[in-house]
């Protein structure tokens, strides 16, 4: 019995946290490269499951525009980290999406058909207004280890920038 109470613990202590995740410091135009969709939406957590022993948290977004590919009125992302079956589990580097807020999202679809947040919190930006009326995208600095496309230690700061500006680069990236 203490053989089966040990081997319980130690698999909830492996479960329970994520805590070496290392982001390559993506930018804005790396971002929308690498980007299946892009979208400004609204989320709301549906559903939690377990993949490969990652707990995630699936969430509905209600699509207000589409500023890269066609998503729909709604999809689902996955974002790793979550409550399953009486587990919880956190993921340095993943993003903290809060119902109600309005956000824009850069997307990746996986072959599976699953979508996923771009560079995890990179992918994620809070939607404000300015005092002169324009819409200005902000992200905090990610919670986990940065590195640089060399592999060499980054600085993972926070971002800023116009919607404006955004659309911009977008249109710049379709162009042959």
């Amino acid at each position: 019995m203490r053989t089966v109470t040990l081997l319980g613990v130690l698999a909830l202590a492996a479960v329970g946290s994520l805590q070496a995740t290392t982001l390559q410091i993506l930018s804005v135009d790396d971002m929308v490269a690498k980007s299946s969709l892009i979208v400004r939406a609204r989320p709301t957590p549906v559903s939690n499951f377990q993949r490969s022993g990652i707990i995630y948290t699936s969430y509905r977004l209600e699509v207000s525009a589409a500023l890269k590919g066609n998503p729909g009125a709604t999809l689902q992302v996955a974002v790793p980290g979550g409550n399953y079956q009486g587990l919880q589990q956190a993921v340095a580097g993943s993003p903290g999406l809060q119902a109600g807020n309005e956000y824009v999202l850069f997307i990746w679809t996986a072959p599976s058909g699953s979508n996923y947040i771009v560079g995890l919190s990179q992918g994620l930006f809070e939607v404000h207004t300015n005092a002169s009326g324009a819409v200005v995208l902000t992200r905090g600095p990610a919670d986990a280890k940065t590195i640089d496309a060399a592999g060499s230690a980054g600085a993972g700061s926070g971002a800023t920038l116009l919607l404006s500006d955004l659309q911009t680069k977008i249109a710049q990236s379709a162009r042959p």
